[in-house]
């Protein structure tokens, strides 16, 4: 278990100002001591990031994470199947450690920090802060991912982190590499049809969106892509069971657009 010590009070945040429908916040949540890069070998266990997070603004806050991914190894175990070959990752936060490929902490388990409050020790024994484990399972290479804070209360600032996993890599080879992406392309969705979550690889130098349409070309649902290779998710609870297309759009063009169905 970390040891608890006592943080030195950060600076406030600007007078936040009441206008009738809020506060006017001056900044998100503040991390402490993040983490930019874990190295390590494909043999190790797992592979660990953790940073403590503080409430600087003049209000209470109630964070919870969202994890993205920003740049895999191969093979990657994601969606997540246990057992399954490849890396795989997970996070703790708030004092509860989340499944294997989870990509967002519960909001109804959200934390609460008050002005100047740092996470340390929950009531339960259990550590409150960001704990981010990668598991190599023997696959050499470097996985970017991000934990993007949010908070509960609209107008609060999310702030966000990237943290490079590197196992088994040469000098120059822990870097984050999307800017040596040249192709354009979005890989087969997996599992189709589409029951729960649903994972889609693309890869954008440039950024773009991945577009879902039903099949009238109805655009239903627009999602930003960073630059780069990363993956996003198709969660069956956002659509009616049915066929539905998906299309990526970079450069203000659209291609490789293809059939994929929801059911429950």
């Amino acid at each position: 278990m970390k040891p608890i010590f006592f943080l030195p009070r950060l600076s406030a945040s600007l007078l936040a100002v009441a206008l009738g429908f809020g506060a006017v916040w001056a900044q998100g949540p503040t991390l402490i001591d993040a983490i930019d890069v874990v190295e390590g070998e494909p043999s190790d266990t797992v592979m660990v990031a953790e940073w403590y997070v503080t409430n600087a603004s003049d209000n209470p806050m109630t964070v919870y994470v969202e994890r993205n991914v920003i740049q895999v190894v191969d093979p990657m175990n994601l969606p997540y199947v246990a057992g399954g070959e490849g890396a795989y990752e997970r996070f703790c936060w708030a004092g509860t450690c989340y499944p294997y490929g989870s990509a967002e902490s519960a909001v109804p388990l959200a934390l609460t920090l008050e002005p100047m409050d740092t996470t340390g020790i929950n009531a339960f024994g259990a550590e409150d802060w960001l704990i981010a484990d990668y598991y190599p399972n023997g696959v050499s290479g470097a996985t970017a991912l991000e934990y993007c804070f949010k908070a509960t209360q609209q107008g609060v600032p999310d702030v966000c982190q990237t943290v490079l996993f590197c196992a088994g890599t040469e000098a120059g080879e822990c870097v984050l590499s999307v800017g040596e992406l040249s192709q354009v392309g979005i890989d087969v969705l997996s599992p189709n049809p589409v029951v729960g979550r649903s994972a889609l690889t693309y890869r954008a130098p440039e950024g773009g969106r991945l577009l879902i349409l039903d099949l009238t070309g109805r655009v239903m649902k627009s999602v930003l892509l960073q630059a780069g290779q990363g993956m996003v998710w198709i969660d069956a609870m956002d659509f009616a069971p049915g066929v539905y297309l998906h299309a990526l759009e970079t450069q203000g063009r659209i291609s490789q657009t293809r059939k994929f169905s929801v059911a429950r």
